[in-house]
């Protein structure tokens, strides 16, 4: 950051009228602001004379620029650092954050539609999904379809050979099984056990629980996300290419944000996207039982509704307990 701003501590006045700037600039409309305007705000109490040597101050430590004559102020790179730094305390915010799978879908559409921008979210690690009930349907005439279903009714559906007497009561008497194997375990406990107590499998299942644990297995290394208003991110910036938005991402993040908690935020210098400089990400890691499980990422312009999306994760606050 500009060693001004390093060095410096802002006046009430100057504080009161950069995040007067910071508030109005991250509307999702992303102009500059005018010192008139600020001046009108209700309980600003200043003149525009006073706002624009205020203004003149602030970019003079960088924390605000001109784009061009008389344009009004936009914040710098070292500006959003200093708003965040000053403004937010981020680490408190979502703070070991435990939400559902359906909450965080949910979050995702409503934030991605209020907002106007993308959300990419890592999906719980699946090996760690606990699970309530197993179903065995009949899928078609080659294959069953197993239901490992969690309390939320969530589900994750392998299909499977069908064995050598494929009639409805050992469909049923297999379900039976897998119900003991798996019930109130997690997945990969499940499949330890169901490796365990083959020998209590139905007779007529033994020759193919090899190939049903191999397809369990490759299941539980797949990873998943969810991608949501990747359309509204290519309206609002100047990118040149496609972003490469998914699992490798949220890897990434991963990467540069480990051990961080609450709220965390990625400017464009620190995101794996050449010549798109307006961007920026909003991330919060999310667990279960206490175990890290992925990230909830926000990607939109600088200009999004910045505050108040922070604020979304804070009203959330109490479902992370």
């Amino acid at each position: 950051m500009h060693k001004d701003v390093d060095n410096m501590k802002l006046n009430p006045r100057d504080q009161q009228i950069f995040a007067a700037v910071m508030s109005m600039y991250c509307n999702g409309d992303g102009l500059p602001v005018p010192s008139t305007k600020i001046a009108k705000q209700k309980g600003m109490a200043v003149c525009s004379a006073t706002v624009r040597n205020a203004m003149a101050r602030l970019e003079k430590i960088g924390l605000l620029y001109s784009p061009h004559t008389s344009a009004g102020r936009v914040p710098t790179n070292d500006g959003f650092d200093y708003w965040f730094d000053e403004f937010f305390t981020l680490n408190d915010i979502a703070n070991y954050w435990q939400p559902e799978q359906a909450q965080l879908v949910e979050l995702a559409h409503g934030l991605s539609q209020r907002y106007q921008v993308c959300c990419c979210v890592g999906l719980p690690q699946v090996r760690t999904q606990q699970v309530f009930r197993v179903e065995v349907l009949d899928f078609d005439a080659n294959n069953w379809l197993i239901l490992l279903l969690d309390r939320a009714g969530q589900s994750h559906n392998i299909c499977i050979n069908k064995p050598h007497d494929p009639s409805d009561s050992q469909r049923y008497e297999f379900a039976t099984w897998l119900n003991t194997v798996f019930s109130q375990q997690s997945l990969i406990e499940g499949l330890y056990r169901m490796q365990a107590m083959a020998n209590t499998a139905p007779r007529n299942c033994h020759d193919s629980l090899t190939q049903w644990t191999r397809e369990l297995s490759q299941k539980l290394g797949s990873d998943n996300s969810i991608v949501v208003g990747e359309n509204y991110l290519y309206k609002k910036i100047d990118c040149e290419q496609s972003l490469n938005i998914g699992v490798s991402f949220l890897n990434f993040v991963e990467d540069k944000l480990v051990f961080k908690n609450g709220v965390s935020i990625l400017s464009a210098e620190n995101l794996p996207f050449s010549s798109c400089d307006d961007l920026i990400v909003i991330s919060v890691p999310y667990f279960q039982n206490q175990e890290y499980q992925s990230r909830f990422c926000v990607i939109c312009p600088k200009s999004a509704q910045l505050e108040k999306i922070i604020q979304e994760f804070k009203l959330l606050e109490p479902l992370s307990s």
